[in-house]
């Protein structure tokens, strides 16, 4: 039984991820932290949690409660972080000085960075130092399985970051772009990426048929896409004096989840539509929860939601644009952009198969 403790269970990600490990057999819940909603059972807040099928792992009568680390480092296997940004690097030093086996999944943006100066640059002041920083494994976990096996500490990415780097960090340590043209990706997000926080842009009257972009030269995912493709790209061997350019654009569409993103990038000379196929094919082919689709038209948001998947599809361009490729892919942004991915992640940390244990929902129609 791998005992788990969620701080923040109150928010999206937080309940979401909740759900996901209730089903399970072979997970408990030793703790579950809200400051909102402290003292309320969880049900109370939360009535889906009043489902009979939720018996065989029954939670609806656990109280939520505020913070307490001296009970959470000595009862939890693993703590789950869904905490905004600053938040849980206040707190995830003392978790481990009380319990240094403990393992630890931020779901938030504390730990993302392998530059705590990228870090402070967006997100101010961090709270906790460069040695702790430097123990987390970036969590994307169709990427890095093998480096997250081996680790007690992941930074889970942001929603945005994992649809666009899923698709471009195989090209990029393959060696198939060519970064003397920027990086280009454009992101369509549902309206939950924003969080359960009240905000006037955000009511359905003002959502609702409206599509905006917003944020779009100073957007906080921005750096830590172009952080982890800057990363790649050195690591790829490429020849010294080229940095890659990535310009990001993020847009709220009236959905409440999802995340489709067009990625436009130029290739090498050489570099064929087949070729691309055979990167993706090594990376993603033993992948469960990465499929190459035929058609762009066939990357939709419809068929990801609720589920840990990414699908991916691209074509190349014709003649004067033969260079260019377009790359589409889909993801949920609080399943594959967050909670599930965290679950994915844990089951790679106690050496279980990535899908262990994973939800399979589909909403069509």
């Amino acid at each position: 039984m791998i005992k788990v403790s969620v701080a923040g269970a109150s928010g999206y990600s937080g309940i979401y991820l909740i759900h996901a490990l209730s089903l399970r057999p072979d997970v408990s819940f030793s703790a579950l932290t809200s400051k909102t909603f402290s003292g309320k059972r969880l049900s109370e807040v939360f009535p889906l949690f009043a489902k009979p099928a939720l018996k065989k792992n029954p939670v609806s009568e656990i109280k939520l409660s505020l913070f307490d680390s001296d009970a959470i480092s000595a009862a939890s296997d693993a703590v789950f972080f869904c905490l905004p940004h600053g938040e849980s690097s206040k707190l995830i030093p003392d978790i481990i000085n009380k319990n240094g086996k403990i393992r630890v999944i931020d779901i938030g943006a504390d730990f993302r960075f392998d530059s705590l100066k990228i870090y402070e640059e967006f997100y101010g002041a961090h709270n906790s130092s460069e040695e702790l920083n430097s123990k987390f494994v970036y969590g994307l976990s169709d990427i890095f399985s093998d480096k997250i096996k081996n680790s007690q500490f992941v930074a889970n990415p942001g929603c945005y970051p994992t649809g666009a780097l899923l698709p471009v960090l195989p090209l990029v340590l393959r060696n198939a772009a060519d970064f003397t043209s920027p990086v280009i990706i454009d992101s369509l997000s549902g309206i939950s990426g924003a969080g359960r926080g009240l905000k006037l842009s955000n009511l359905f009257c003002e959502a609702e048929n409206s599509a905006r972009a917003y944020n779009v030269w100073s957007h906080r995912h921005l750096p830590e896409i172009g952080e982890k493709v800057s990363g790649a790209f050195l690591n790829s061997g490429s020849p010294q004096g080229i940095t890659p350019n990535v310009i990001f654009t993020p847009h709220v569409i009236p959905a409440a989840r999802g995340i489709l993103t067009t990625i436009y990038i130029k290739l090498k000379d050489g570099i064929s539509e087949d070729l691309i196929y055979g990167i993706y094919k090594d990376f993603y082919g033993e992948s469960p929860f990465v499929s190459i689709l035929e058609n762009i038209g066939d990357c939709d948001i419809k068929n990801v939601i609720y589920s840990n998947n990414c699908h991916i599809a691209f074509e190349a361009g014709k003649k004067d644009n033969k260079r260019i490729l377009k790359i589409v892919s889909a993801i949920d942004n609080l399943g594959k952009g967050a909670s599930l991915q965290a679950v994915q992640n844990m089951n790679l940390m106690f050496n279980l198969e990535q899908d262990f244990g994973m939800p399979e929902y589909s909403p069509f129609p």
